[in-house]
């Protein structure tokens, strides 16, 4: 804006500075989403002030939270009567259902907030200048710049109005709550272990059951029984659970059942803690999977077949294109592998079961990287595919079951001994037979 002098302005001294005049109207470069609603001025005394062009107020020129205030809230005076006046005018349009809507800026703020928690988005996902520009010149043109910092903020605030919220439900709860827990060790060799606690009750007024993640915390100690009792007493006592939990549920360690004993002794849980300690399902199954695993020839073809996908997708981008190439040449699936890892249930079901899907392609291909270099390669025996094909249905049951009993939003416990006689009729089945895979029977 051009520079004029104060006999041109159209007052000389409005709110805090009333018995100053205005000396000149100066040009800007500061932040200019702000700045169009107010005239800098150097006022008779020297100093810088902000002028509001509306209602002609003045403001310290250095504080733009407050200047941004004034108008998007609005705390201007003119805003607020003609917005009166005209409901349709400045911020408010007609909204998708045929009724008035008023632009909100806190609101927005609020939904951008969850919005980022709800997707996992970094802070400063909206915060760019461009994203701005498209939204004020495309949707609201008084929509503002929202940073990095006031996004973290106002997340902040939405987590910890939830965490109340779940506080105050527990208080006027009247029935037990179960809890489920784990402490695991950050991956790729990172350091740090976490300990993640998940409440779960039915809601008395709709029958409904009803899960939340209570306690997401660093478990920078030992993982020791007395260390892990003391983090679940935390948790306890933040959330007013200590007279409420029916059962907690942890994995088979043997630091879970020192850290249950404690708790037991402390909280005296109903019916004499018959059920206080629940042991993972889920995971005894998995444990009776690796358990049959190690039979030895079992286990050897199990690497062997490790080794033969190491060949095709771990030797070299040369290679694997080549294999890529040639499933798309055939027209068959070509499907990356899913390597098995002890702690991950059903992994070594689906490594067998992906390879499965493409064996033509697989021993086509592995034949052709042995007998072009045989010293490289080694070659996978066919007698292992027959194997593979007579364990993998044994594995299903096994992974069936997993996914039955790891269900949240249905109970599972009812369900518990359906699937331990499934498994059981499929070992029986396998004894009978006799062959390698009878083997398996006793470890599991």
């Amino acid at each position: 804006m051009a520079s004029q002098s104060a006999s041109d302005s159209a007052t000389t001294g409005v709110g805090s500075t009333s018995a100053l005049g205005i000396r000149e109207i100066i040009q800007t470069t500061r932040n200019n989403e702000i700045w169009k609603d107010f005239n800098m001025c150097i006022m008779t005394n020297g100093h810088k002030k902000a002028q509001c062009k509306y209602c002609f107020h003045f403001f310290s020129e250095g504080s733009n939270t407050t200047l941004k205030n004034h108008i998007t809230h609005p705390h201007c005076e003119v805003l607020k009567a003609q917005q009166n006046q005209n409901p349709e005018a400045g911020q408010t349009s007609m909204g998708r259902d045929g009724q008035i809507f008023m632009f909100n800026p806190d609101y927005l703020r609020e939904q951008f907030a969850g919005l980022v928690i709800q997707r996992g988005l970094p802070f400063n996902h909206f915060d760019h200048e461009q994203t701005t520009r498209v939204f004020q010149n495309t949707m609201q043109p008084r929509y503002t710049h929202v940073s990095r910092s006031t996004l973290k903020r106002d997340a902040m605030k939405l987590w910890v109005a939830a965490k109340q919220a779940t506080i105050d439900g527990f208080a006027n709860l009247n029935n037990k709550v179960n809890l489920t827990t784990d402490i695991w060790s950050a991956p790729h060799n990172l350091p740090g272990s976490y300990m993640c606690v998940t409440a779960h009750w039915i809601e008395p007024s709709t029958w409904q059951m009803m899960k939340r993640v209570i306690s997401f915390e660093e478990f920078s100690s030992a993982h020791s029984g007395t260390n892990l009792k003391y983090m679940l007493e935390k948790v306890f006592v933040m959330y007013g659970l200590k007279e409420k939990i029916m059962s907690i549920t942890l994995d088979n360690a043997s630091n879970n059942t020192s850290a249950m004993d404690k708790l037991k002794l402390k909280y005296n849980p109903p019916m004499g803690g018959r059920f206080y300690h629940s042991r993972c399902v889920a995971h005894i199954i998995n444990l009776v999977v690796q358990a049959g695993l190690k039979v030895p020839i079992i286990n050897q073809m199990k690497e062997s077949f490790k080794q033969m996908l190491k060949d095709v997708f771990k030797s070299g981008d040369k290679i694997r294109k080549r294999y890529i190439k040639v499933c798309k040449d055939a027209e068959k699936p070509c499907y990356s592998p899913n390597w098995d890892v002890d702690t991950r249930w059903n992994s070594t079901f689906e490594m067998f079961e992906s390879g499965l899907k493409q064996k033509m392609t697989l021993v086509y291909f592995h034949e052709y990287l042995v007998t072009k270099n045989g010293r490289r390669f080694k070659k996978f025996p066919d007698e292992y595919w027959v194997l593979i094909e007579s364990l993998n249905p044994l594995l299903e049951v096994f992974q069936n079951a997993t996914v039955i009993l790891s269900g949240v939003y249905y109970p599972t416990s009812p369900l518990v001994l359906q699937q331990i006689f499934f498994i059981s009729c499929k070992l029986s089945d396998l004894e009978l037979e006799g062959g390698v895979l009878s083997s398996m029977v006793k470890p599991i």
